[in-house]
This record gives structure tokens, sequence and C-alpha cells, in this order.
């Protein structure tokens, strides 16, 4: 039904002359959701920056999220001294923003103005055309070097908007906080049962990562699959100016619906798209999804509640991407892996998670110079982001070897004794995977 009305729509066009590039496939643009410090001792990072000395300095990482805080003095740089840079505009450790969340729009009109008389016909024919219906293969071919600066947030003081999400800014915590006490005699952040002692660091797996902050989800917490895929070509295109990898990491703590009647499970259009990005090179972490568990509708119309397998999610159904769900902030071992976090095998049958870290009520920055908890397999992602991170700062021989390193944490995981398609090799060990090179 959906083809037949779809070519209804050029019942009558006028014929148009000269080659022309065939429409071979239209994709439907899925909506996404967004699926610390404490729990980074739990997964050992603590012990692997003190026996190896390494903490992420010179590896870039990217955060496809809600945007992170460039502002905040958790990802400020510090000098020699150990004092925290106080001009964020040039101290801060969030190298570029750019917003792909209005990726579509921008590139929606660029197509129609570029379609001219072809998108005259379709009108004419009694279609429709705005830059929401501009489709996911208008991506191919596109010039991001054109592109960049329409899409960058300037880091200045009049021109940068900070993120009014906190997903992202929780996220790049996780992954790269490094926030004193002694950084500002503002912080008057209180207590709380979840971190009693405020006069204690508060640092994220890898506190020397430099960070992309590409934005693919608005003030809301909305995000597609457009932007998503957008946002992973432009990192590709980043890496290709450069004789190395200036992105060698990209961290996705995001979740789309694999709907199965329209794409095989791992080959949906954002599947594919990772699947590239780590064919050149980077490692791609993705979060497991928070379908764990459910509400069901009974035949007699009463609510049920129960588990549920084969709930991975996009972008981690991605066979090469590190799928990772969650556990308990800190006790993994007793209460397992959380009753949310999505559990395999993927709807093909292939075994997934990869890992599982922690994602239950995380304690990580958010924007404006706070601190909140937050829980979901997108809080578990980050530190295996981290721990790859830390892994390319001491060897970076493996940097541009994203299935080297999947295998290196995956085989170094601690077996926390539940089901494989649960727990996935099991808990992340950073420390086990430093010391087995």
């Amino acid at each position: 039904d959906v083809l037949t009305a779809f070519f209804s729509l050029f019942a009558g066009a006028p014929a148009i002359s000269g080659p022309q590039a065939c429409l071979w496939r239209v994709n439907r643009n899925r909506e996404g959701t967004l699926a610390m410090f404490r729990s980074t001792a739990v997964v050992k990072a603590d012990a692997a920056r003190k026996l190896f000395g390494v903490r992420g300095a010179g590896i870039r990482w990217a955060i496809l999220d809600s945007g992170v805080d460039a502002t905040h003095l958790a990802f400020r740089r510090r000098g020699p001294d150990g004092a925290v840079a106080r001009d964020w505009t040039t101290g801060t450790r969030v190298v570029a923003t750019y917003d792909f969340s209005r990726a579509r729009a921008l590139l929606g009109a660029h197509t129609l103005e570029a379609l001219g008389g072809i998108a005259g016909a379709f009108r004419a024919a009694g279609g429709e055309i705005s830059a929401a219906s501009v489709p996911l293969s208008t991506l191919h071919g596109i010039d991001w070097d054109e592109w960049e600066e329409r899409l960058r947030v300037p880091h200045t003081a009049d021109g940068y908007r900070p993120p009014t999400h906190r997903h992202g800014t929780h996220v790049a915590g996780i992954l790269a906080a490094d926030w004193r006490p002694e950084d500002s005699p503002d912080d008057e952040l209180s207590p709380s049962l979840l971190s009693p002692q405020h006069e204690q660091p508060r640092t994220g797996v890898a506190p020397e990562v430099e960070l992309y902050d590409i934005r693919v989800a608005d003030d809301t917490g909305k995000c597609n699959e457009f932007a998503v895929i957008a946002a992973l070509q432009f990192i590709r295109a980043i890496n290709a100016r450069h004789e190395h990898l200036e992105i060698v990491g990209v961290n996705l703590s995001l979740s789309l619906l694999h709907h199965a009647a329209n794409f095989a499970c791992g080959r949906t259009p954002v599947c594919e798209e990772c699947e590239r990005v780590v064919a050149s090179g980077v490692i791609a972490v993705a979060a497991a999804g928070n379908q764990g568990r459910a509400r069901y509708l009974t035949t007699e119309g009463e609510i049920d509640e129960g588990y549920r397998s084969i709930s991975i999610t996009d972008p981690g159904n991605a066979p090469s991407v590190i799928t990772v769900g969650a556990t308990h902030r800190s006790d993994p071992h007793g209460f397992g892996v959380s009753y949310f976090s999505s559990r395999g095998p993927t709807g093909d049958g292939r075994q997934k998670p990869d890992l599982v870290a922690p994602g239950e009520k995380v304690v990580s920055t958010v924007p404006g110079n706070r601190e909140e908890a937050m829980d979901g397999t997108s809080m578990a992602a980050p530190h295996v982001s981290g721990a790859a991170a830390l892994l390319l700062a001491r060897h970076p021989e493996f940097i541009g070897r994203p299935a080297e390193v999947k295998r290196v944490l995956c085989a170094t995981a601690i077996d926390l004794e539940r089901e494989r398609y649960f727990q996935g090799a099991g808990l992340l060990d950073i420390l086990h995977a430093l010391e087995s090179i």
C-alpha cells in the first residue's frame, strides 16, 4: 500500500530529459531515545590509571548524544601545576561542537534547491516535499567540508549554546571528567546518599581524553536515524583529512528500535553506517538498550510485566560495535545484570551484548557545573569507551584496530556467572585488559 501510494504521486508527471540518477531505496527515519565516579572503581579504572600511569592523553573520542557542556569545570584542561584553566573558550577539552539535530532541515533545504525541476514535477503530480521529507540517501555524496561550519557551534562567549538536556554531559562525564574540589570556590554541591563526599575528586574513566561533541538529539532528548547516520559519516570525513585518525572512537548511548519488517537485524541503515565507521578504524561503543523488561496487556485486558529476550536495539545490533549492557553501580556480582538492560540474542541469532558495565544510579556531570544520578545502558557504554581510550593511550599500536580492542576487552572481562545473553562476555575489567598485553 505504501509503494502504491508513493508511485501514484508520479502519475502524469512530465518526463525529464537527460540521464538521471535512479531512486533505489526509501528508508524510514526512525526516532531514537537516549538509552560515575563510584562506578569507575568497579571496572578497576582507578587501579589501571595508577598502575600504568595512563589517563587518556592524546586520545580523541566523539560523543553522539544531546550535547556536552563545554563550559563545565569537569572538562577543563590543566596546567603543569594541576590548576584548571579559567577561560573555558580556550581551556576546554571539548575540542569542537557540532549540532546535527538540525542537519535534516539544513540538508533538506539544500536538496530541494538542487532538485529544481524535479521537485516542481513532483509537486505538479500532487506530491508534497519539505525539508522534513528528505530521504536518508541524500547523505551519500555530501561534501562535509562545505557543511562543517554551518553545523559548528562556536566556542565563543556570545556564540556558544550549552546543551539543556543533561544526558550527553552525563555520558561524557563518565568517560572523561576531571573535577576536583579546589577547581572552584563556588562549588556548592550538597552531599547526597549517592555522593556523600564532595571533597573527593569526581573522576571519569579516562580524565584526559579530548571530546568531540556531536549533538544528534534536540533539547528534549529526541533524535532520529538521519542525524545519527549524518554524524557518523561526518566522523569518517574528519578522519579522512588527516594522515592519522583524528577521532579514534565514538560513543553511541542511544537506542532505535529494530523494525524487522523493513530490514534484517544488524542491516538497518544506522547499523550499516556503524559497520563503515568501524571498517575505517574507529571504535564504536553502543548501549544495548533499556528494553529488558516491559509491560504487557493480556487478552483479559490486564496489565502484566515480564522480562524480554531478543531486545537489543540499534545500533547495538551492528556486528562490529561493542554493545554494552548494564549492571549495578557497586555490586555487580551480587545483583547481576540490571532488570532494564536489553538481552540477546539478536533477532538473527547472534550473541549480544558483548560486555556489561555499571549503569544503575551512576553519578556524573550535568550542565551547569552540577552532577546527578542516572540509570540506563547509556551510562554503561561510556565506561567501555573510557576503557578503550586507556588501552589506546597505553598501546598506540592498537589505534585503527577496533576489532582487536574489542577482542581484548571481551577476553579479559569478569564472568558474573549469568546467562551469556544477559552478561555477554562479562563485566568490564580495565586493569586486566591492560595487564593482558
